[in-house]
């Protein structure tokens, strides 16, 4: 406690000392006399229609440099003005994002009346920042042919990568999208808007759980290497700034819509060939997104208000409605090929944005934003079958934001903000459902039919607050700041009253799965707290930037009960109120940007920064430990099944092996031991939280006018990992053996190999009682994540109506976790379920965002160092408006990696007994192993165009631009995903949806 204390005073303290700039851009340079001696006292002023203040100014130091921060974007005029010398303008200076331009002023001496005016070209080099980012202003919204929404778009920047499957002209519309870059993950994420965060604090805090109406947005800035120290983690932060409204009343429209008619078909005999009947398609895509604002009184307050309807539905490749469905007496899929499945996703809402510019030195802005969705058909797809569709509904997602910033003097600027969220996931079973229906997993198709298993109604509420002060000299920029959330996450998890789920192999039954749910529980994140300061400072030719962040995350459960379930019935256990996580840590960002001419057309990066895993309620150390999910609320029993009837002749509720049913593989199901204890050293002390280390060098260089390189190098290490140890049984418990793969040309060599170092529990060990520990991976070995790569991305904008930005982005995956599998083989089985319900929460996998391809497989321990081919991201997006003709003519360029293929063998008895020198334990049918190395086999490259035509009516005031896009305009059919269980490996389950039109309309005034 005593550190803790020290700290905390140290960074208090670090408040009122010289920090670095604001999530806005600045004007920053240096100004010298006709000789090259600086120049301190000298007036510089800022003046835009973007600055509601129209201007402002900052004075030269010492040193002769000057700076002028937290700029919202737009174009900028730059007056330099001394007495004794004449006056010189800057015109023509473009700033967005967080970007810092370079503008130098040149006085001669003379009259004082006199104004030199230079229209110049705006600077393409930030040579004070260290950090990469992607800005995405209104020509890049209003023009570029993509879905149309923040994670689209952003996606068209080469080193960024989506968790969701390729989208074609926004036919994914999902709130819950992450972005990651350069190795990380998407929960690495980060949404503020102004620099207020947008987190929610469901899940893993990544998301906002809304959809942005970019009507409302001015521009978005997605950086994404090289975070500053006023955010914790080192993923892709979107920054979002608002439109304001102005004191001119503005308006815009934009609406569009695509159908079945409008598409073209990509399926071919070859595909037909490889068993896909059906491809995906589009059944309608629509977008509707209004916005208008003006002042209410000028020059004082301003209003903005817009709303959205967006909806996307798409036929589902391969999938088909059952004809049994709900049909208790069968038990095969038999799909009617006349009805194909579908998707159908919508979201509507609306935002209002009111400022206040209360007097010269104080600026308030009030947000509120109302918002529902739904996926209301949303995970259907070749191996989830229409009646096992879980609709996930968003009923309300309400924020309020109120914002303040105070530019007190030309050096010291003041800002807070309050940010309020409530939220609300739903997941239902499918429409006309019964609930009567066991669910069916499939193990030879991978299918899910019959049914789902798995439901909740889940609340969040999160308050976030910030304060944040910079002090500029010139020389330096200084910022020291402190931000605090908290709230919680309900949630009631059940099955929809069926507590049991079959698992079939070619439709005979070999394994259960029994449930005692429901459950009602909530997690509370009581402190979320950051201090920070950061200083950059200039001297001559080079920046350096360094800060210190302070973080406290904590974590408790209120009073809880579990009471009894069908297969449960004595359970009635009440938990009182306990604390959780109490995360101390300090991180370090370090950076250094050099401009070896001292012309700003160059610059010189290097960074090294200290980044930790996003935090919220619904993350895994805080909400696992909870003693309701603690309980073992989840077994399995194999199963013969031996007068096929469908029923398990048996004493469920017992677990000991009777009947047709096997021993409980947790016999403390249902029961009020808990199924996991949780380490206090992995939950509470320094440095214990989930984290990893980012360093990047590369060159930033302007090539001619408005056009710049940059290459750079990263690489992302991460670090305390936790792994789950069932201490009732250790390696020696296991029997270690191999088995021999089927001789299969898709294989590689053709197959036939061995695969070895596959574990069963030793029979005597079989149905002992879990007692897992979630401790440090540490403890056990080391462990290792860790990505390298290069990106080149060139940005060009030669003039006004023409654009061009992409390059690639190339990096390698090195996961190893042979020493702590050595230790802790359980490990091996990749589940993504609650420890306590499962082996271990650890999953192995190179593409660490797909970890699902393996859930419930056990990968061979010779796999257990995963190394991945450097895998090459080639994008680029550009726009022309041919003068005259007024013609819009734009694109879209992606190259990305195919999918990462897994094989998922059922090795029977039969197989494994000759190798193992006996059957399975527990009278276990079969054990699913992985017997591809990850990272090794990867499908076709996909490449994609799309293409836009827009034709643009001007009439007084009013802008149309009629639009024709043409997505996927080559008609490709790449595959997008398959199927991994082996006895249907590699059968395509999507495609790239067929080349089709969108028309659209924007409509400003």
């Amino acid at each position: 406690m005593r550190r803790f204390v020290t700290i905390c005073m140290l960074l208090i303290a670090a408040c009122f000392i010289p920090v670095a700039a604001s999530a806005q851009g600045s004007i920053a340079g240096v100004v010298t006399d006709t000789s090259g001696a600086v120049l301190p006292g000298v007036t510089v002023e800022a003046a835009s229609p973007a600055l509601i203040e129209k201007v402002r100014s900052a004075v030269t130091d010492g040193t002769g440099q000057y700076q002028i921060v937290n700029l919202p974007p737009g174009s900028y005029t730059v007056t330099f003005m001394l007495a004794g010398f004449n006056t010189l303008k800057r015109e023509g200076i473009e700033v967005t994002g967080n970007f810092t331009a370079t503008v130098n002023g040149n006085l001669p001496v003379g009259a004082l009346e006199e104004t030199l005016t230079v229209t110049g070209e705006a600077p393409t080099v930030d040579v004070q920042n260290t950090s990469r980012q992607r800005i995405v202003d209104r020509d890049i919204i209003e023009n570029i042919p993509a879905g149309r929404n923040i994670w689209a778009l952003g996606a068209l920047n080469p080193g960024i990568t989506t968790n969701v499957p390729q989208d074609v002209g926004g036919a994914v519309i999902n709130a819950t999208t992450g972005m990651s870059s350069h190795g990380g993950r998407s929960n690495d994420g980060w949404t503020s808007m102004d620099g207020i965060t947008m987190n929610a604090m469901a899940s893993t805090g990544f998301t906002t759980r809304l959809i942005y109406s970019m009507a409302s947005v001015q521009e978005v800035t997605l950086d994404y290497s090289a975070n500053t120290a006023d955010v914790p983690t080192g993923g892709v932060r979107i920054n979002i700034v608002p439109r304001e409204g102005g004191n001119a009343f503005n308006g815009t429209m934009f609406g569009s819509i695509a159908t079945h008619g409008m598409q073209a078909n990509n399926l071919t005999d070859d595909l037909r060939g490889q068993g896909l009947r059906t491809p995906d398609a589009v059944r309608k895509l629509w977008d509707l997104n209004p916005g208008f604002g003006g002042p209410i009184r000028p020059n004082k307050v301003w209003f903005y208000v817009s709303a959205l309807y967006s909806g996307s539905q798409l036929d589902v490749a391969d999938m088909f409605f059952n004809k049994n469905a709900n049909n208790p007496d069968a038990w095969a899929f038999d799909p009617d090929l006349n009805r194909p499945a579908f998707k159908d996703t919508h979201y509507y809402g609306g935002d209002a944005r009111l400022t206040w510019q209360v007097n010269q030195r104080n600026k308030i802005g009030i947000l509120a934003a109302d918002q529902a969705g739904c996926t209301c058909v949303g995970v259907v797809s070749a191996t989830v079958a229409p009646e096992a569709d879980i609709r996930e509904r968003y009923p309300i997602q309400r924020r309020q934001v109120l914002d303040w910033t105070s530019p007190l003097t030309s050096r010291l600027l003041l800002e807070a903000g309050v940010a309020n969220h409530f939220g609300r996931s739903i997941r239902l079973r499918a429409l006309d459902s019964s609930p009567a229906m066991i669910t069916v997993n499939e193990q030879s198709s991978g299918l899910r039919s019959r049914g789902a298993d798995n439901f909740r109604d889940g609340p969040n509420h999160a308050i976030h607050l910030r304060f944040g002060a910079s002090y500029i000299t010139g020389a330096h920029a200084y910022k020291a700041g402190i931000t605090h959330s908290n709230g919680f996450e309900g949630r009631v998890t059940n099955d929809g009253d069926q507590p049991l789920t079959y698992r079939f192999n070619n439709g005979i039954p070999n394994l259960i799965t029994e449930r005692a749910l429901p459950l009602t529980g909530q997690v509370n994140v009581d402190h979320n707290l950051s201090i920070y300061g950061q200083d950059k400072w200039t001297v001559r030719h080079l920046t350096a930037s360094y800060g210190l962040r302070y973080d406290y995350f904590a974590s408790s459960f209120p009073e809880q009960h579990a009471g009894p379930a069908v297969l449960a019935p004595a359970r009635d256990i009440t938990f009182p109120a306990q604390s959780n996580t109490a995360w101390h840590d300090l991180s370090p960002r370090l950076g250094l940007s050099i401009d070896p001419t001292g012309k700003g057309k160059m610059a010189l990066k290097v960074s090294l920064n200290r980044y930790l895993q996003n935090e919220a309620a619904g993350s895994p150390l805080a909400a696992e430990p909870s003693p309701l999910n603690t309980l073992v609320t989840s077994t399995t029993r194999s199963w013969s099944d031996a007068n096929r009837n469908f029923i398990p002749d048996c004493n469920l509720i017992s677990a000991l092996a009777n009947g047709e049913c096997g021993a409980m593989a947790n016999p403390a199901f249902g029961s009020a031991r808990p199924g996991a204890i949780y380490d206090p050293d992995l939950l509470r002390g320094w440095d214990k939280r989930l984290s990893n280390w980012e360093f990047s060098a590369g060159v930033q260089r302007e090539l001619f006018a408005r056009t710049s390189l940059d290459a750079a190098y990263f690489r992302r290490t991460y670090q305390n990992f936790s792994v789950t140890d069932n201490r009732a049984v250790s390696a020696s418990d296991f029997d270690q053996f191999s088995i021999t793969v089927p001789v299969d040309p898709r294989l590689p060599g053709g197959g036939g190999y061995t695969v070895s170092g596959l574990y069963d529990l030793k029979p005597s060990s079989f149905g002992r009682p879990a007692d897992n520990l979630v401790t440090r991976s540490r403890n056990y070995g080391k462990q290792v994540e860790r990505w390298q790569g290069v990106d080149v991305n060139l940005n060009m904008r030669p003039r006004a109506g023409m654009m061009l930005q992409g390059g690639l982005s190339t990096g390698s995956t090195l996961i190893d976790l042979c020493e702590v599998a050595a230790k802790v083989p359980e490990m091996l089985l990749g589940v993504v379920t609650a420890a306590s319900n499962a082996t271990t929460p650890q999953v192995l996998a190179v593409s660490t965002n797909n970890a699902a391809a393996i859930q419930n497989q056990w990968t061979p321990a010779q796999y257990c160092r995963q190394h991945s081919p450097f895998l090459t991201n080639v994008k680029f997006a550009g726009s022309y408006t041919i003068p005259r003709a007024d013609v819009l003519v734009s694109g879209t360029f992606r190259s990305v990696p195919g999918p990462e293929i897994y094989a998922n063998y059922t090795a029977t008895n039969a197989v494994i007994q000759p190798a193992l020198g006996r059957v399975l334990s527990g009278g276990v049918a079969n054990l699913p192993v992985t017997i591809v190395e990850p990272g090794t086999v990867y499908g076709e490259r996909l490449n994609q165009v799309d293409m836009r035509f827009g034709k643009i009516l001007h009439l007084g005031r009013t802008k149309t631009v009629v639009n024709l896009d043409v997505y996927n305009l080559f008609n490709a059919n790449t595959v997008l995903t398959v199927n991994y269980a082996y006895a249907t490996w590699q059968r395509p389950t999507s495609i790239l949806l067929a080349r089709f039109a969108k028309i659209g309309v924007q409509f400003d005034f």
